[in-house]
This record gives structure tokens, sequence and C-alpha cells, in this order.
């Protein structure tokens, strides 16, 4: 661009006005009117380089969005050329003394080049990162076949070779292998698609299956469809299609969510219920349900996934060892000083390396617009970089920004511009015929506010935001020991925050115990007790979020106004350690995932040995996961006399285009045969273990899936608020994990030889961690954040009438708050909602506390009276959208549900009516107690026992005896 000497291009081009041009050329007019004139010639390059490499990145990125900003990026450098093209001809014709002196060219020269500049430093990221991912996807293809070349050469004479060969040789690219579990079903089955407005769809080539035939004749009923219909509406069919290979049952149980109260109540219920679980074809279980769930499917498969030395019946009986070792460890989180010491440490550390990437994320880019700013100056910033890099203290504080009028006045021209566009526009809706006009003037206006928000951007708020930083700075007399101070203070509160949203066991204890210190400090009894229930951790949480949202600010303006004057050491190092860190560190190593993992195995996951050589002897063994991977394949394979295990979780989406506003989460579920659901698509499970790099293959675990469905706080929690999604996000308290996308899977395990396909992510790395603080979880991306089954439906009731079964026995221990059952209320209308069933209760409102018998005397025993129940067992008609094929059964559309509450009747056993009348609270202990004694084990387990015993009787009952001949007149 410069080909003469004396030149300064961009002070020319930010001069705005004659004199200012006089000064910055001096008398090297020639050489300025020498270098616009080459100018044109680099234009030309530049142009042509970026529109080959936008039309090479909408071949290479094939998603929507990726070819959306492709075909954006290609508009903004023909507008950016252009910009440049009319600034060299106003520069020229100034130069030359067309306008006599005149202002008007050299202010025109310099809107055109804020405009230029903004648009030239937003598409060259762009272009880097399409030429970047370009290079690397040809690269590996390179390698590929210089690989199986090799293979095919000299690697069977050279047994190391091939061994180096198949390391180097990505996985994701060789030929897909046939599955290894059930080689006749389909690898991956991808999701319905779904249509955009412009016409794409996602998946691309979703195959179409065969058309439902018309049902056999029913079994007359009317409720539910007619004898020799057909299929039910098409978004029904879509939602109630279940994983390849599974089929309709006679019966099925699921197992509701509720951590440690919801296990100890599973428990005791499926200790009753152990017959007629032996006969069930499926189990669904979710979050607290599925710790008692995968505890009793580990306790079935001997060392190395041999044989267990006892049967589906003994496992987790009534005073077997695996109980014991349960019973002594209720308190898996922690228990005893050491244990707290590690937890608390391991919530540090992933803070800590939170708040390090994000920091050094805002560092660098905060260095990056410093520099961008220091040679581009659209608003002169480098008079800034001396007050804020001393840090002294009584520093004067730096004049006001000094904005440029030409670049203040190019973001009016280009919002005034935006206007008449909508103008334009709406004068068009109106009167013009051609829809084609329409719609190019509503992406003109949309692309122009874009503009002008990203013009205002950097002509006027991030200036700003670099003087209030330096502004703040010297005001408050910061010195480095400040600094270093403010950020040791910013850790701890949301450290304290984190504590809070996530550990906070006795809340009404603490409440209480906080509110008299207030109320005696104010001089107010009883204010405090009128606070809602959980207002103080709301107002915990908004406020670090507020301090962490200044300090980045304040950190990124910091950065803007000093950067390019650090030294070089620092100007190097610190995006230079972001790389290394940020490539290489998986985020959910980082996160409470692998600890909360490793303590739910440490209660959970046993198996019973007999020891021949001390009198057979036989105990609860823990599982040594160091030396021993539960693959979900094997270890979660389905037992004899025992049904197949399914693990209810969730997995979070953003945007409407599969879920409803409000609800962001679609059905994940984990089994031995397949992994997803049908919104993102059903992968095998043996297939997703082979073919995924080893990293996220421990998250593929029996142990994982438990802790997975039971990932109750997450930087995503469905419908959850938001505010403490936030929070997690950024302090790494976070429970939930990144899992293959089977939708993502079926085109790159379909199309593996194709270069420009992305390979699947062998590590978990930064841009995970900040799609996680925004918010944002596309559809179509290679990795879903699987979290908590409870974020979409707590029961797993929905998922068990996916598989299509005709009596459907629910054990809710959810701890929904009196008087309805709510969760079992969502879950009925989120049946109808998304598989089109209809559900019928028989008299719910016996459920509700208060409707039971009242026990004598009623006076002394009034306060119990009110929380029960008449009774804890109902009924209710399973209509479903067609019928149901079981084999030996007529095709029938219509089933039977038995919903099991935990809620207290008349007549449980007299030490569990004790129990609750000296806890006013059970049998709805909160979620976030995890640290349960020998009392409240004994006391849920007491209750699921009592629950599975009446649904037994419903199951199997009994057929009286006959009497005798006497006693029958």
């Amino acid at each position: 661009m410069c080909v003469a000497p004396h030149v300064n291009h961009v002070g020319l081009q930010f001069a705005g006005s004659a004199a200012a041009a006089d000064k910055v050329v001096d008398d090297h007019t020639s050489d300025f009117r020498t270098a616009l004139s080459a100018d044109y010639a680099f234009i030309a390059g530049y142009t042509a380089t970026l529109l080959l490499v936008f039309r090479l990145g909408r071949h290479v990125f094939a998603g929507r969005r990726g070819r959306r900003a492709a075909r954006w990026a290609m508009i903004a450098t023909l507008l950016a050329a252009g910009c440049d093209v009319a600034e060299n001809v106003l520069l020229t014709y100034g130069l030359h003394g067309g306008a006599d002196g005149s202002d008007g060219p050299f202010a025109l020269a310099t809107g055109c080049a804020t405009v230029k500049w903004l648009l030239l430093a937003v598409i060259a990221v762009v272009a880097l990162i399409v030429w970047g991912t370009t290079t690397a996807r040809a690269a590996r293809a390179i390698l590929r076949k210089l690989c199986h070349k090799l293979w095919h050469t000299v690697s069977p004479h050279v047994m190391p070779l091939q061994r180096l060969i198949a390391r180097l040789t990505p996985a994701a690219n060789k030929p897909a292998p046939p599955c290894p579990r059930h080689p006749d079903a389909p690898g991956v089955v991808p999701p319905w698609p779904v249509a955009h407005p412009d016409g794409t769809r996602w998946p691309a080539a979703a195959p179409q299956r065969a058309q439902e035939p018309a049902d056999p004749p029913g079994d007359g009923t009317t409720d539910g469809p007619a004898p020799g219909t057909t299929a039910p509406p098409a978004h029904w069919r879509y939602e109630g299609e279940p994983a390849p290979g599974r089929t309709n049952a006679p019966l099925g149980f699921c197992v509701s969510g509720g951590g440690i109260r919801s296990a100890c109540v599973t428990l005791g219920a499926l200790q009753a219920l152990r017959s007629s679980l032996l006969k069930a074809r499926y189990l669904v279980a979710v979050s607290g349900g599925g710790y008692t769930v995968g505890a009793m499917q580990l306790a079935l498969v001997g060392p190395d996934n041999t044989p267990a030395p006892i049967s589906s019946a003994d496992a987790f009986a009534p005073g077997s060892p695996e109980e014991d070792h349960l019973r002594r460890h209720s308190k898996y989180v922690a228990d005893g000083a050491g244990q707290w010491l590690v937890a608390l440490g391991v919530l540090l550390r992933g803070l800590l390396a939170s708040l390090f990437l994000l920091t050094a994320t805002t560092v660098t880019l905060g260095l990056a617009l410093s520099w961008a700013y220091h040679l581009v100056p659209v608003t002169e910033l480098a008079y800034l970089a001396e007050p804020g890099t001393r840090l002294c203290v009584k520093c004067a504080p730096p004049d006001a920004p000094a904005f440029r009028g030409a670049s203040i006045r190019a973001v009016l021209i280009v919002l005034g511009t935006s206007m008449a566009v909508w103008l334009l526009w709406l004068l068009a809706y109106a009167w013009c015929r051609f829809d084609a006009v329409v719609q190019g003037l509503a992406r003109a206006f949309q692309a122009l506010v874009l503009l002008t928000v990203a013009l205002a951007a950097g002509v006027l708020v991030l200036p700003v935001l670099a003087w209030g930083a330096v502004f703040l700075q010297t005001q408050l007399d910061v010195s480095r020991p400040d600094a270093t101070a403010a950020a040791g203070a910013t850790v701890l509160l949301t450290y304290i925050a984190a504590l809070v949203s996530t550990l906070w066991r006795r809340r009404q204890t603490i409440r209480r115990g906080l509110g008299k210190v207030l109320d005696l400090v104010r001089g107010r009894p009883g204010l405090s007790r009128a606070v809602p229930n959980g207002l103080t951790q709301y107002i915990v949480v908004w406020a670090v979020l507020l301090l962490l949202g200044a300090a980045f600010l304040f950190l990124l303006g910091w950065a803007t106004a000093t950067g390019w004057s650090w030294p070089a050491w620092a100007q190097i190092g610190i995006p230079a350690t972001l790389l290394f860190i940020g490539a290489s560190l998986d985020q959910t190593w980082m996160s409470l995932h692998p600890f909360y993992r490793r303590r739910l195995a440490s209660a959970f996951a046993v198996r019973r040995v007999i020891d021949n050589g001390a009198g057979h002897a036989e105990m609860a063994v823990p599982y040594d996961f160091t030396t021993e991977t539960t693959t979900l394949s094997t270890y979660g394979d389905r037992k004899p006399d025992f049904p197949q295990v399914i693990f209810a979780a969730a997995a979070n989406l953003s945007g409407s285009e599969r879920t409803p506003p409000g609800r962001r989460a679609v059905s994940f579920t984990l089994s031995h045969d397949y992994v997803g659901g049908p919104d993102v698509g059903y992968a095998c499970t043996a297939c997703l273990e082979q073919r995924t790099k080893r990293h996220i293959v421990h998250d593929l675990t029996v142990q994982s899936a438990v802790a997975i469905s039971g990932a109750a706080f997450s930087s995503a929690m469905g419908a959850q608020a938001r505010a403490f999604q936030t929070l997690f996000a950024l302090s790494n308290a976070r429970l939930g994990t990144w899992l293959p996308n089977p939708g993502a899977m079926a085109e790159l395990w379909k199309n593996h030889d194709v270069w420009e396909l992305p390979p699947p992510p062998a590590i978990r790395r930064l841009p995970y961690l900040l799609r996680e603080v925004f918010g944002r979880f596309p559809m179509d991306d290679r990795l879903l954040l699987v979290t908590d089954g409870g974020h979409y439906e707590n029961l797993g009731l929905v998922e068990l009438l996916r598989q299509g079964v005709h009596t459907a026995v629910c054990i809710d221990a959810s701890g929904d708050s009196p008087p309805f059952a709510t969760t079992l209320a969502q879950a009925i209308a989120l049946a109808h909602e998304e598989l089109g069933i209809t559900i019928k209760l028989h008299r719910p409102t016996t459920l509700a506390p208060g409707s039971g018998k009242p026990l004598q005397p009623a006076s002394t025993l009034s306060a119990l009276n009110s929380r029960l129940s008449q009774t804890a067992v109902i009924t209710g008609d399973i209509i479903y959208p067609k019928n149901l094929t079981i084999p030996g059964r007529p095709p029938s559309a219509r089933g039977t549900l038995i919903v099991a509450r935990a809620t207290l009747t008349d007549d449980l056993p007299y030490q569990l009516l004790s129990y609750a009348s000296a806890h006013p609270v059970f049998p709805h202990d909160s979620t976030s107690d995890q640290w349960f004694d020998h009392q409240q084990f004994d006391a849920y387990q007491t209750l699921g026992q009592a629950l599975g015993t009446h649904v037994q009787a419903l199951l199997a009952p009994t057929k009286p005896k006959n009497k005798p001949e006497h006693e029958r007149s």
C-alpha cells in the first residue's frame, strides 16, 4: 500500500480537515499521490483474496450459520472495498486542490475510512478462522491418504510402524466399522429434520423411514385410535420413535429424581417390588433414582465384566452387604473434615481455572483492540497508556476521549441511511408487488442496523470504556497492591456465591439464624421472616454476577487503553499462554463433574465378593475405576432377569428450532444399546465408544451416566433461572458434561472420506466454556451439553411411555411442595404434547395432604394429621395415539399407570410416623441436602418399602383363600 517513502497513509485517512492533512502531507504531496494510485491494486488484491476465502468458507462450513457468516462476510468485503475506493478518490481530489482548501473531501474520507477499517477488522478475523480451519482439514486429509498408502506398502513388514500409523490416522476419518453389539441395526439414527425460513433443513439428509401401516384391529374401545386407523400425526409419531430394537412391552418402571432422598425411596420401593421388577422390560431412572438403579446394575457385574456371584433377586436385597455399604456412605459428597477439604478444594480449583481462562481471554481481546486503535486511530487513545500503566497514587486523571467528528458523523450517516431504508421497506411492503424487493430491503435494513451498532461500539463505546477504566483507576488511586487485593476479593466473593448456590444445606436454619442477627441490628423484629424462600440466594448470585461483569469490563477497558505499551514478554506471553492452555485443557476435567462422579461411585458402585478363605464371608467391594472402565455398552448391558436400564438426561439447546420458548432442553437417554433422543438422534453406544476420543469416552460409562442424569446444577438447566446457570459457568461449579451429538455424528460417519467435514472433537476446549457463559447451545453442534434429566422431565415417565408399555409404574420421590403433585402434572402435560398420550388419573386428590383419615387423639396429632394423605398410590388410564404391539397380547391403545408418591398415610409403620412427627419437613427434605444421616436414610427407605408394598399388591393381587364349608353358609 505504501510504495513511496514518507507516506503516513492512515494519518491522512483520519486527518478529517484540510489543515490536518497539510500537516500529515508536509512537502511530500507527490509521494502521497503515488501511494494512493498504487493502493487501487492493493484493494483489488485483498478483495479478490477475501472473496475467494469466503467462497471456500461456504463450501467448508456446511452448516447454516457458517454459510450465512460467509455470505455476509463477502458482502462486507465488497462494502469495505467500496469505502476504500471512495476514500482514495476523495483524498486524491483533496490533494489536487480540487476542493479549494475545503475540509469536505477529507472529512468524507475519514468517514469512509472508519467504516472500511471496522469492516476489515471483523472480516479479517473471520477470514483467519476460515483459512485456519480449511488448512487444518486439508492437512488432515493429506495425512490420512499418506498413512493409508504407507499402511498398505510398508507397515505389513514393520509392526512398530503399524502402531505409529494407526495413531496418526484420525479415527473419525476411518471407515465406520460394523456395530459390534447389533450389526443389523443402524449405527446412528439422525433426528427428524427441522426446516429453516431460508429453505434449508437440519439434518440435511435425514433418512425417510417407511410409512407405518394401518394399525390392526383394536380391542373395540372408544378411547384411543379406532380399529384400522392410520399412524398418528407427524410430530407425535416422530417424538414417539424409540431407539432401534426397542419394542413395546407389558411392564415398565420409572423412578424419579431427587438426589439421595429419591435414591433411598427408590431402594426401598424396588426391594418390595423385586418380584415384579424382574419381569419388567424397561427401567427408566432419573437423577437420584438413577443412583440406586445404577448401583443395582453394577452390582450384577463381576470383575472385568464377568458374571456376578449373585442373582438379580439378591443384589441390594434387605440386609445385603451392598445395602449396608450404601447406608454407611449416604453422606457421599463429603463426610468428615478431610473429605470436606477435598470438596472445597475441587470447587476452588475449578473456579480459579475458569476465571484465569476468562481473564486471559479478556486481556488478549483488549490487547488486540489496543493495537488496533494504536495503528488505526478511529478515536485517539494513545495518551491513555502512560497514566494507565503507571498505577501510581495521586495521578492526574486523563482528559476526555478525543472523538473524531468525521467518524461520529459516519455513524450518524449510517444510522440515517438505515432509517431511510426502513421507510423504503415500509413503502415497498405497502405498494410493491415484488416480494424479492421487499425481502432485499428488509435484509439491507438489518445489515445497516448491525453496521450502525458496530460503528457506535468502535467509535464511541469502546473508547469511552477504555477512558473510563483509566479515569476510575486514577480517581481511586489504584496501586499494584490494591489491584491484587481487588482481584483476590473478587475471587473470594465468587467462591462464596458458588458455595451458596451449590452446597447450601440447611437453608431454613441459616435463614433463621441470619434473620435474628439482622432483626437485632435493625431493631425491627420479624422483618427477615417475610423474605421469600430463595431470595437471599438470588441477591448473592446477582451481586456476584454484577461484580464479575464490572471487573471484566474494567479489565477490557484498561487493556484496550494500555495494551500496546506493555512489555514485549507480556504481549507475547499472555496470548501464548491462553492459546496453549485453552487448546489443551478439557473444560469437563476442571468442572465438578469428575469429582461428583467419583463421590457417587464411592457410595453406589460396589459388587459382592465371596471370600472362600474366610468362612465364605460376603463383602461389598467398591469398584476401582483406575483399572476398570465400566463402559456403558458392556457394563450397562441388560442382565438376566433384570430390565433394560435407561438413564434419562437432558440435552440443552438454545433457540426455538427444537424446543418451545422457555423449555430449552430435550430428552437425552443413555443405555447399553443407544445414546440420544428423538430430537437429537440416536447413536449406537458401542460405535460411539469406538469412534470417540478417549477423553470423551470416559463420560460414556455407567458411573458417568448416573452422574450426568443427576447433574442437578449446571451452566444450562432447561427452564431454570438463567442467573444461576451463568454463575455455574463462570465458576466451573457445574455437573453436566459435553457429549457427542448423534445428529452431527450421522453426517460425519456417513461421509467419513469427505475432508471438508470437521472431525469429532478430541477435547472440550475454551470455546465450549464461552458457549456456557453466553448460553449458546446450537442443535447442530458436534457436542451437546447434557445435564440432569429433571431439566426435561423429572419422573422419567415420558421416556418410559415413549417405549410403549402397557403397565407403567412410576415411583415419585421428586419432593414437590403440597398439595399438588406438580412434577406428575408436568409429566402428564408433556406426554400429551410430545407423544400424543392422554393420561386420566383416578381420584388424584387423594394424594393431597390433609385428605387422609386423622390419627387419634386428633387434638394431640393435629399437626401430623394435616400432612396425611388418603393414599400414596393412585392409578390411571393411559391412552396411546396408536395401538401397542406386544407379543402374545391383542393390539390395544389402552394401558395402566400406577403412581406411588412419597407422601404420608395413616397406615405407615409406627416408627415412620414417629419420625414424621418429629421432622415437619419429611418427606420433602430439600434436594440440596445430600448429607443424610442414618435416621433420614432409614425413614426414606422405609417409606419406599411401604410404597412398593402397595404397588405390588396392585400388580400381583393375592387371591383370597377358600373358606371352610361351615363358614360359607
